[in-house]
């Protein structure tokens, strides 16, 4: 089965502190990290440096290559993903979440 990747973008609340927005980036290494028989990389990410402007407003995107379809199926409903996105909601505006297989583009 073909690895899964995902792109993902958090937009933070206003006011929100740089503290808390660590905060949220510790909580996901190590989500990933206590998951990493799921996964082949990652988190790998950062904040935008592109003078473009097309960034949306988003803080900070990271991407994650799943083994599989079945080990991101197993990932998404694991106790601890879903703690971990429910302690993020305070602070957290607007979120993407793109899953895709390289190279399938449907058509």
């Amino acid at each position: 089965m073909a690895p899964v990747t995902r792109f993902a973008a958090f937009k933070y609340k206003a006011g929100t502190t740089n503290e808390q927005k660590r905060a949220s980036l510790d909580g996901l290494l190590k989500l990933y990290e206590e998951n990493a028989h799921l996964v082949n990389y990652g988190p790998r990410g950062g904040r935008n440096n592109n003078p473009e402007g097309f960034d949306k407003g988003f803080d900070v995107v990271f991407t994650v290559q799943f083994k599989d379809i079945k080990s991101r199926d197993d990932f998404i409903p694991d106790p601890k993903h879903v703690a971990y996105k429910m302690s993020i909601m305070d602070i957290v505006e607007d979120v993407i979440v793109y899953d895709f297989e390289e190279g399938n583009y449907g058509y």
